[in-house]
């Protein structure tokens, strides 16, 4: 007999005009959803809304577990040019313009700088102020991560802004050797360890750069860096009685992002890792991963078939799997190998898969089917639970039936 899942879910306050978001409809939305199934917690935000937040927090609260949705680390407020992240060629973080077109989406996906400490202060004290004006039970970290493939390789391998260096010189890393190493395109496959099978899940970018030892330490740097902010926040949070849980990339590309498991499962009550398998968004292993390869073929004059037979040995992502990819969605194999690196990552450390449960026309086109498969994928890696998202007020009907009957106990 499986227990029941634990069920979360998110409700954004930056993927929909503000004109279309009121606190009712939104509390309605929940309710609908409640009659089908029970919900354990929800996460709420970024962007402050205090209609919404007074709503939400109030004596009508929908449950009792109701967390901040926060971004550290993009789209903050107050953020200035001179924080944004700086690529090895001097530029600023661009972000990501897949949004350009759905005016009602208010995400740049142009990053701050962990290391600036005019950062630090601001996203700090943001979190402070809006767990002390709301009585929010918890505080769900997000965009606590460095750029993605998404945002273009160069950006990817941010930052190297005055603050990086201080911070780099002083942890014996000299940053000017790592833009050596990147305009030299000194990385290549054939080079790395090659033992199939061993490095898969998280190890497989420490066998990538296993020949550029620089690399490898910039990218454990840039962890140190994530780690050493959202360890700031979450104490902030827990002096304050608060809860604190993290939104994460999944697995395969934590590593290239600044997130390592084994250093943040040290710092929250729960993660959701984001195995997003149909969006072509941000954070989507559908567009992550052929921009990881596109972007790695293009920056080190490599091809792309010798990445892919590479991957094929290291992180079990082969061509038929890239095509897969690429024309329908990742694989379930390898999304359920993600849920399960996640929770062997993090245990005992609950995990909560990401679900995602969105119909936008261009983005993602989910249905019951994607649902089901996803379901089966998480109970077969021994997740805690999942989190609906990234935003129930674009949770198609029929994909919250099928989850509500797909997720009972049984």
């Amino acid at each position: 007999m499986i227990g029941r899942w634990k069920i979360g879910a998110q409700l954004s306050t930056s993927h929909s005009s503000r004109g279309s978001l009121d606190p009712f409809r939104m509390l309605e939305t929940v309710r609908r959803v409640q009659d089908a199934m029970d919900l354990d917690l929800l996460i709420v935000g970024f962007p402050e809304s205090p209609e919404i937040f007074d709503e939400f927090c109030g004596s009508r609260r929908p449950v009792d577990d109701i967390q901040l949705w926060y971004g550290a680390l993009s789209d903050i407020e107050g953020m200035d040019e001179s924080d944004l992240v700086v690529n090895w060629r001097g530029e600023r973080s661009r972000g990501w313009g897949g949004w350009a077109e759905r005016g009602e989406v208010e995400e740049t996906f142009r990053f701050a700088c962990p290391n600036n400490p005019n950062v630090r202060r601001k996203t700090v004290r943001r979190l402070r102020e809006l767990l002390t004006q709301y009585k929010f039970a918890g505080v769900f970290l997000d965009k606590i991560r460095f750029p993605s493939p998404a945002n273009g390789i160069d950006e990817m391998l941010s930052c190297f802004c005055g603050h990086c260096r201080d911070a780099a010189k002083a942890a014996d890393l000299d940053l000017d050797a790592v833009i050596d190493t990147l305009s030299d395109r000194a990385v290549d496959p054939s080079a790395s360890r090659a033992e199939s099978g061993s490095n898969k899940g998280l190890g497989w970018l420490d066998a990538l750069l296993a020949g550029s030892g620089v690399l490898s330490r910039f990218l454990h740097f840039r962890a140190d860096s994530v780690m050493a902010l959202v360890a700031e926040l979450a104490d902030d949070a827990r002096r304050m009685g608060r809860k604190v849980s993290l939104d994460l990339f999944s697995p395969c590309l934590a590593p290239l992002v600044g997130q390592d498991y084994r250093l943040l499962k040290h710092h929250c009550d729960w993660a959701k890792p984001m195995t997003y398998r149909l969006a072509q968004g941000p954070a989507g292993l559908r567009l992550e991963i052929p921009a990881l390869i596109e972007g790695v073929a293009n920056r080190f004059g490599l091809e792309e078939g010798r990445i892919v037979e590479w991957s094929a040995r290291q992180a079990g992502f082969d061509r038929n799997m890239l095509q897969e990819t690429r024309d329908r969605a990742v694989p379930i194999p390898f999304i359920q190998a993600e849920i399960d690196a996640a929770v062997r990552a993090f245990s005992p450390v609950p995990v909560y898969f990401g679900l995602e449960l969105v119909r936008q026309p261009g983005v993602i086109d989910i249905d019951p089917v994607h649902i089901v498969e996803m379901v089966k994928a998480g109970r077969a890696a021994n997740a805690a639970g999942l989190v609906i998202s990234w935003d129930l007020m674009h949770a198609p009907a029929d994909c919250i039936q099928a989850l509500a009957n797909a997720a009972q106990p049984g």
